[in-house]
C-alpha cells in the first residue's frame, strides 16, 4: 500500500535560559510523534494564504495528537482521503541561545514543506514552487511517490535546520510551527504522517526528552576544501529523463582554502538543466547525473567551469561503488598521458537541495566539440560526397533496435553471438539514411579485411592502430569489465581530415581495477585474466575485433613495444603511485563528509567484489595500489608480442633518454608531443623565430597542442624539461 502524507504540526517547545555556545553538547527530543496539533485537510477549502505564519487564527481547526492519516493502521487520529493536510502547533522559547541547531525527523507521503514562524525550514522533492512562488497550490498533488519507512519498520528522515536559519525564524516566546503535506494521487490507497522535533543544545543536562532509539544526530557539512556545487530543484525530483530546470552554484576559492555553502558563487551562478544518467550507477542511492548548462530563456549556454573548456555540457559522476576517488581519474589520465583526448574532470562536493551528497566527480560529457572529440560538425543535409565520411561518433552500449545497427559481421572467436552498435553523433533521431549506410558500409569494411584468413589487405587503412594500442592498454592494465562490452567509444573525421576510425576516449571505470565474481577472467587475485576477452564469459555485442587484432604478429608486437617504452615513463609504479598520491592528497580531508555522509566503509555497494570490503578509506587505498602492482607484474610477463626489435616506439629512446615523438606529423588542427621526461613548458616557432604557442606548467610526459587557428607551414617545437634541459623538434602543420 502507498502512503500519504499531510502537514504537520510541531509540539511545545519549552527552553530555559542559558549562556549561549556554538557547539552542540548533546539532542534532545523536543516532542514525540504523538504530541497535540491542529489540523485541517484540503477537502475543507483553502486555508489562507497566511496559514503558515504565528499570528494566524486557528482555533476553528480540528486538534488530534498525531500521526495522522489513514489506510495504515498505524494512525492515532485517522482523517479522510485528501490531497493535502495542514498542521500548526505553538510552542515557547524563553532563549534560543543555547539551541546550536534542530532536526524535524518526519515519516510522509508524498511530499511536504515545513515552516517556522512563516519561515521555510525544510522541504521534500515532489512540491512545485520558486524563488518567486514558493508555495504549493493548496490542493495541488505531489509530484514525488514517496513512501513512509515507519510502517514497513523504517525511521523518519531527517531535515537538519542550521543555526543561521534558527536565527531568522525562531523567537524567544511563542512560536509556530506549520507543516503541509501533500498525495501524489487523490485516491490514494493511504497516507500517513508522523513527526519529530529535535534540538542540539549546547549545554549539559536534561531539558526536554530522551532521542529515540533510532535517531542518530544530523551529518551537518561544515565544507569542503575541493569545489562546492550547489543545486536546488525547488522541490522538483529530478528523473532520468527528461532534464528538468534547476538552479546551480560552484563555489572555488581554490589554493586548498576552505569553500562554505554559504559563500557566494564565484565559478557559476545559473540555470541548468539535470536529469539521471548512467544504467547500473543509477540505481545506487547516491546517484549521477547529467547536467546541461542554460541562459534564463532555457537555451544552451557555454561557459568554462573549474578550469574546463567552455561547454554546455557535462556529468556527475557518484562515488557509491568507487571507494578510491581514484579509478576513473586514474583511467582519464592515464590514456590523455598517452596523447588522446579524454574528459577532463574536477573532484567536488556535491549540495542537493539543502542536502550534502557526498563527492562527485565533475568532468565533461563525452561529445563532438573542438575541446573534446575534434571531428567535424555534420548536418542532416551531408548525405554525399565528403561531408558525408564524418564526423562520426559510435559505441559498444546496451543497444535497442531503433538507437542502432546489427553488424553483417559476428565476433570472430563467436561466430554464434551478435555484433550491434549504437549510434551516438549524430543521435539516433538526428542521423539520416545516407548516413546510417555509410557508417555501416565503413565498419563493415574494416571488419571484413579482418575476417579474411590473412592481413594481406591492410586494416591500417581503416584505424588508428595507437588509438587502438592505447585504449586496449588502458583497458587490461584496469582489467575493466565494461571496457569492450560497454561504454566503449570511437569517432571517425571527415575523410579529407582523417580517413581512419579512433579508439576512445575511454570511459566507465567504478567497476575497474578490481578483482570481481562478475567473469572468470576478472575473478583473479594473481592479477590475471583478459577483459578483451569477455566474449568467452557472457553474450554481449562486443565485436572481439582485438582477438583478431592480437594474431598479427605486426600489431602484437607494436603492442609490446608501446606497452614496454610506457612501462619505463607513464605506466611505471612510481608515476601511477604519485599520481594516485595526488588525489588522495586533494580527498584526505573532504572524504571524511563523504563516508559520514554514506556508510559505505566495510559495506558491498555495488561491483561484486571478492574480498571483503576495505574498512578504513586508507585500506581503500592500499589495496588499489596493491592490485595495480599485482596487475602490472603479470602483464609484464604476459603481454602479447615481443620488444626485441622496438623500432616504431623504442629504439629512438633508447638512444636519447631525452627523446622527444611528435605525432601525427603532418597534422591538421593538433598534434601531440610525448617525452620520456618531465615536461615543464613546451613552445611552438616558425621558421623566422616567431613564437606562435606556448604552454607552461605542464608538469606531464605528454602534451596535446591545439593549432587550428595557426597558418599552415613548417613549425620548430621547443621543450623544456622539469630539469631545466630542452629538445627540439619540426612539425608540418597542413
Amino acid at each position: 500500500m502507498k502512503p500519504n502524507i499531510c502537514i504537520l504540526l510541531l509540539p511545545f517547545l519549552i527552553f530555559t535560559n542559558y549562556l549561549s555556545a556554538q557547539t552542540t553538547d548533546h539532542w534532545e527530543a523536543v516532542f514525540y510523534a504523538d504530541t497535540v496539533f491542529r489540523y485541517v485537510t484540503s477537502s475543507e477549502g483553502n486555508p489562507g494564504a497566511d496559514w503558515r505564519t504565528p499570528d494566524f487564527d486557528d482555533t476553528g481547526w480540528h486538534t488530534g495528537h498525531g500521526g495522522i492519516g489513514y489506510g495504515d493502521g498505524d494512525d492515532n487520529t485517522v482523517i479522510n482521503h485528501c490531497n493535502a493536510l495542514f498542521y500548526r502547533m505553538k510552542f515557547h522559547i524563553w532563549d534560543t541561545s543555547f539551541i546550536t541547531a534542530a532536526s524535524l525527523d518526519i515519516d510522509y507521503d508524498d511530499a511536504f514543506a515545513a515552516y517556522l514562524n512563516g519561515v521555510e525550514i525544510a522541504r521534500s522533492a515532489g512540491l512545485t514552487g520558486s524563488q518567486n512562488f514558493p508555495y504549493p497550490p493548496y490542493d495541488g498533488l505531489s509530484s514525488a511517490n514517496h513512501e513512509a519507512h515507519i510502517p514497513s519498520g523504517g525511521k523518519p528522515e531527517g531535515f537538519y535546520i542550521d543555526k543561521s536559519v534558527l536565527n531568522e525564524a525562531m523567537r524567544n516566546g511563542t512560536n509556530v510551527l506549520a507543516v503541509e503535506v501533500h498525495n501524489v494521487t487523490s485516491s490514494s490507497s493511504d497516507m500517513s504522517s508522523t513527526t519529530f522535533f529535535m534540538a542540539g543544545l549546547s549545554v549539559g543536562g536534561q531539558y526536554y526528552l530522551p532521542t529515540p532509539a533510532w535517531f542518530t544526530p544530523p551529518f551537518v557539512y561544515k565544507g569542503s576544501t575541493l569545489p562546492i556545487i550547489s543545486i536546488n530543484t525547488y522541490g522538483q525530483t529530478i528523473p532520468d529523463e527528461p532534464k528538468i530546470t534547476a538552479r546551480m552554484k560552484i563555489i572555488d576559492k581554490g589554493n586548498g582554502e576552505m569553500n562554505h555553502i554559504t559563500d557566494s558563487a564565484n565559478v557559476y551562478d545559473g540555470f541548468i538543466g539535470i536529469e539521471i544518467r548512467g544504467a547500473t550507477s543509477a540505481g545506487y542511492p547516491q546517484k549521477p547525473y547529467g547536467l546541461e548548462t542554460r541562459d534564463s530563456a532555457g537555451n544552451n549556454l557555454n561557459v568554462s567551469l573549474l578550469g574546463m573548456p567552455a561547454e554546455n555540457d557535462w556529468v556527475l559522476l557518484s562515488h557509491y561503488n568507487e571507494k578510491t576517488f581514484m579509478r576513473n581519474p586514474l583511467s582519464f589520465h592515464m590514456f590523455q598521458e598517452m596523447g588522446h583526448y579524454a574528459t577532463r574532470y574536477r573532484l567536488a562536493d556535491v549540495v542537493l537541495n539543502g542536502e550534502y551528497e557526498g563527492i562527485y566527480l565533475f568532468g565533461e560529457k563525452v561529445k563532438r566539440d573542438k575541446n573534446r572529440i575534434h571531428i567535424k560538425t555534420i548536418l542532416p543535409t551531408d548525405t554525399f560526397g565528403v561531408n558525408l565520411t564524418g564526423g562520426y561518433i559510435f559505441k559498444t552500449d546496451y543497444a535497442h533496435s531503433y538507437d542502432s545497427w546489427l553488424s553483417d559481421y559476428s565476433p570472430i572467436d563467436h561466430p554464434d553471438y551478435h555484433t550491434r552498435f549504437v549510434y551516438y553523433y549524430p543521435k539516433y533521431y538526428i542521423i539520416t539514411q545516407q548516413q546510417k549506410a555509410y557508417l555501416k558500409e565503413y565498419v563493415d569494411g574494416f571488419q571484413a579485411i579482418l575476417h579474411q584468413g590473412n592481413f594481406a589487405d591492410n586494416y591500417r587503412n581503416y584505424i588508428d592502430v595507437v588509438s587502438f594500442i592505447d585504449y586496449f592498454l588502458v583497458s587490461e592494465i584496469s582489467r575493466n569489465v565494461d571496457g569492450y562490452k560497454k561504454s566503449r567509444y570511437y569517432y571517425k573525421n571527415r575523410d579529407n581530415i582523417d580517413n581512419r576510425m579512433y579508439a576512445g576516449p575511454v570511459w566507465d571505470f567504478d567497476w575497474a581495477w578490481k578483482n570481481l565474481r562478475d567473469c572468470s577472467l576478472l575473478a583473479n587475485t594473481n592479477g590475471s585474466g583478459w577483459a578483451y576477452q569477455t566474449n568467452d564469459c557472457r553474450v554481449t555485442d562486443t565485436p572481439g575485433w582485438y582477438v583478431r587484432l592480437l594474431q598479427d604478429s605486426t600489431f602484437a608486437n607494436e603492442l609490446n613495444c608501446r606497452y614496454y617504452q610506457l612501462r619505463q615513463t607513464i605506466l611505471s609504479l612510481d608515476h601511477i603511485y604519485a599520481f594516485m598520491d595526488s588525489i588522495y592528497n586533494v580527498v584526505k580531508e573532504p572524504q571524511k563528509n563523504h563516508f559520514e555522509r554514506w556508510q559505505i566503509l566495510g559495506v558491498r555497494t555495488g561491483a561484486p567484489e571478492i574480498e571483503q570490503p576495505a574498512t578504513t578509506y586508507d585500506e581503500e587505498v592500499s589495496r588499489l595500489k596493491d592490485w595495480i602492482r599485482i596487475r602490472l607484474a603479470w602483464l609484464d610477463a604476459n603481454m602479447p608480442g615481443n620488444h626485441d626489435h622496438c623500432t616504431t616506439y623504442n629504439e629512438e629512446y633508447n638512444q636519447d633518454p631525452a627523446a622527444m615523438r611528435i605525432f601525427p606529423n603532418p597534422a591538421t588542427d593538433r598534434f601531440y608531443v610525448e617525452t620520456v621526461k618531465e615536461i615543464q613548458s613546451l613552445t611552438l616557432y616558425d621558421i623566422s623565430g616567431r613564437k606562435v604557442l606556448f604552454v607552461n606548467n605542464v608538469h606531464s610526459f605528454s602534451v596535446k597542442m591545439e593549432t587550428n587557428d595557426i597558418k599552415p607551414g613548417i613549425y620548430i617545437v621547443r621543450t623544456v624539461f622539469s630539469d631545466r634541459s630542452m629538445r627540439t623538434g619540426k612539425i608540418i602543420l597542413r
